[in-house]
Formats: structure tokens, sequence, C-alpha cells
């Protein structure tokens, strides 16, 4: 497994790459908490690659180091996979975050999660598909 975490701005950037298991992903959502804390950036883009579908959530430490981070609304956290079976691990943890209160969103595209992450976005998503405008009204 290798991550790099960067801020970017508005936002912190925590690219992971070969994660293979649970233990790996708590290493790496830990590493990931922790930076936003120390650089006080809380709109973090998770964009993984190359890596194994991840459904043992409660064991990968999703929960658990990132509820603080995105429990306030204002905090957001944006997931991008490069596969068809990660982006469906991603809903699943979408799901699940935000039962807890986590400000989460996962995204076929890197373009449309940095659209949601950039200040005073009023973009929404729905199961994925990027929705912006007004809705018509009859």
């Amino acid at each position: 497994m290798l991550y790099r975490i960067s801020s970017q701005g508005d936002f912190l950037r925590a690219d992971l790459y070969y994660r293979e298991n649970a233990e790996e992903a708590r290493e790496f959502f830990g590493a990931v908490a922790q930076s936003a804390t120390r650089r006080r950036c809380f709109n973090v883009l998770v964009s993984v690659h190359h890596s194994s579908p991840l459904f043992t959530v409660d064991r990968s430490g999703f929960l658990t180091e990132l509820t603080p981070l995105g429990g306030d609304p204002q905090h957001k956290i944006a997931l991008v996979a490069d596969s068809e079976e990660l982006d469906y691990s991603h809903e699943y943890l979408e799901l699940l975050g935000q039962q807890h209160g986590i400000n989460v969103r996962h995204f076929r595209s890197e373009t449309s999660a940095l659209e949601w992450l950039r200040p005073g976005s009023q973009t929404s998503t729905l199961s994925g598909v990027d929705v912006t405008g007004v809705w018509p009204t009859s």
C-alpha cells in the first residue's frame, strides 16, 4: 500500500494505491484524519487507485477515524474510485457514513467530487449521479 496526502488549497487530497485489506485502510484513514486535523483542512478528497473493494467498514477505521471530520455539515469527504467494484464499496461507505452523521459522498469522477468540495457549492448527489441547478416545479 502507498498513499500520499497533500493540501490543495481549500481541501486535503488523499490518494491511496494498492490497498489490499482493512488493516491498511485503517492506517490510511488514521493518517488522513491526523493530517486534516493538523492542517485544519476539513474538506477531503479521497481518491483510491488499484485497490480491493472494502466492505468491512467496522474494521477499516472509516467510521472511527472520519466521524470527527465529517460530523460537521460544513466539512465534506468525497470518495472517488478508479473501478466499478471500488465505486460500489464507496457507495456502501457513503451510506454507512451518512447514517453515522458523516457528510460523505461517493463520485464516479474526480471533477464532480471537486465541484462538490468547492466552498459554497450547491451541488448534491443522488446515488453518485451529479445534480445541479433548480428542480422544475409544477
